[in-house]
Parts: C-alpha cells; sequence; structure tokens
C-alpha cells in the first residue's frame, strides 16, 4: 500500500519533467530562430506573412478563376480541395488575420471530404500524420517537435525564422492548422 502513492507521484513527476523537456526545447528553438533574422514568410501556394490584403484577395481571386480556389465554409473562408497525397480527398480552408493591413497569421482546418461521424477511419486522428507529412513538404526547414496539450492533446509545433506552425487535432472531423509570424505576435497580444 505504501508502494502505490510513491509510484503515483513518480509518474506525475516524469510527466511534468517531460512537459518542461519540451517547452525548453520549444524556448531555445523559438530563440536560436528569432537570433538567425532570417525571414521565413511562405505559407501555402504563394500566400505569404507580410502579404498585402489586397494582394492576398488579388490572389485568391486569380486562384479561384483557375479553378484552384473557391468559396470556404459560409463564405467566410478560402477553400482549397486537396485530391492527391491522402487516401480520400481533403478540403481545407482557411483565412489569413490583418494587422496594419498585412498577413500576420493563417489558420487552416482539414478534413476528409466525406467525414462523417460513424466514419471512423476518415477522422482527424487518421487525418492528422497525413497533414503533418504534408507541411513538412510544403515548407521544408526545421522538423515538428511533438509536444503534449492538456486540452488539445498532441500538437506538432515547427519554428523557422520568424515562423512558428503549430498542427494539431482540433475535433472528430477537423485538424487545425495556425500558422503566425513570431515577430508580431507580441504586437497582436496587446
Amino acid at each position: 500500500m505504501t508502494q502505490r502513492p510513491l509510484i503515483n507521484i513518480l509518474i506525475l513527476l516524469t510527466g511534468v519533467l517531460a512537459s518542461c523537456n519540451h517547452s525548453s526545447t520549444y524556448s531555445r528553438l523559438v530563440k536560436t530562430e528569432l537570433a538567425k533574422h532570417k525571414r521565413c514568410d511562405d505559407l501555402f501556394m504563394g500566400i505569404r506573412l507580410g502579404m498585402t490584403s489586397k494582394e492576398f484577395f488579388s490572389y485568391c481571386w486569380e486562384m479561384n478563376k483557375k479553378g484552384l480556389f473557391t468559396d470556404g465554409t459560409n463564405n467566410t473562408s478560402v477553400l482549397y480541395k486537396i485530391d492527391t497525397g491522402f487516401a480520400h480527398p481533403v478540403f481545407m480552408n482557411f483565412y489569413p488575420g490583418f494587422h496594419e493591413g498585412r498577413i500576420s497569421n493563417f489558420t487552416a482546418t482539414f478534413a476528409f471530404e466525406a467525414w462523417a461521424p460513424w466514419n471512423k477511419p476518415l477522422s482527424s486522428d487518421n487525418l492528422l500524420p497525413g497533414v503533418v507529412s504534408m507541411y513538412r513538404q510544403w515548407l521544408p526547414g526545421n522538423d515538428f517537435l511533438t509536444m503534449k496539450d492538456p486540452h488539445k492533446g498532441t500538437i506538432y509545433v515547427k519554428v523557422d525564422g520568424n515562423r512558428r506552425i503549430i498542427i494539431g487535432r482540433y475535433d472528430d472531423q477537423y485538424v487545425k492548422v495556425d500558422c503566425s509570424d513570431l515577430l508580431i505576435e507580441p504586437e497582436l497580444k496587446k
């Protein structure tokens, strides 16, 4: 009986130390990358951090005319359909955030086109590894750190220069990707 509480404490301590290790690894990575003074602004298919809102809307209009982009969910995002690289077609809904008329962050959600609550093979758990792999191809550089978040579960974090990318499971259907410019982020938090 006396060993049981000791074992529980050791398990808890191991989890805390592992969490601190990930956190300190992430903090060191951010510090190292920002110290390089290297801009990494590419986000996706020609969209980049720092792009003006006018450039973004014009670019999306051109991509729409080519049939690559269309109206996303509730006409509040842009939709890109991905037919290659996954076992089934995937929808990517995205939209940037703007600060002083320029893209400062970018949010995208991914879901299998044929997702349904009863269709477990097309859940976000099965989509997540493919999205991480796709971002490795789209934006080479540092690899993703795998971190545990108490609310979101496993998340993947990548930092290259000023650009941070966080990928994680949002719910049963969606994988969410958040990209941000670490140089502008402090201003946004004010």
